[in-house]
């Protein structure tokens, strides 16, 4: 199990930096005004996503949780949702965003979902009967 979440943490903290890196030198080179932070976009999804995976792993091996882990998954994403819309409610809600804007904010929901999605599938297929 140890090797499972020191795997997530490398994988997260790899794509993460990397993805923002070229996401932000990209967003630099189209001038775009971004109101909110880029980094604290992918550090909240790139962490968020790494305890989703990192709990998922650990209630597999509780066999009460084990039997209801695709649910549990499933509310800790709209638990992400709400998480994100509090932490984040200025520059997404009260701004207007232009289109650039929305989609940079989309690419790294869209890249940290991916990762958790891979590593929650290959959870929930080793612990199906």
């Amino acid at each position: 199990m140890v090797k499972n979440l020191l795997t997530y943490s490398f994988v997260f903290a790899l794509v993460g930096v990397s993805s923002y890196f070229f996401h932000n030198s990209f967003v630099e080179k189209s001038n775009t005004y971004l109101p909110f932070s880029l980094k604290k976009v992918y550090i909240f999804f790139m962490l968020f996503s790494f305890l989703i995976c990192s709990l998922s792993k650990i209630g597999s091996l509780i066999n009460k949780i084990k039997e209801q882990l695709g649910f549990v998954y499933l509310s800790t994403i709209v638990l992400k949702i709400i998480i994100f819309a509090m932490v984040f409610y200025d520059p997404v809600f009260t701004i207007e965003l232009n289109t650039d804007q929305r989609i940079t904010l989309i690419i790294p929901m869209a890249i940290s979902l991916f990762i958790e999605v891979f590593f929650v599938a290959k959870i929930l297929n080793k612990t199906s009967f």
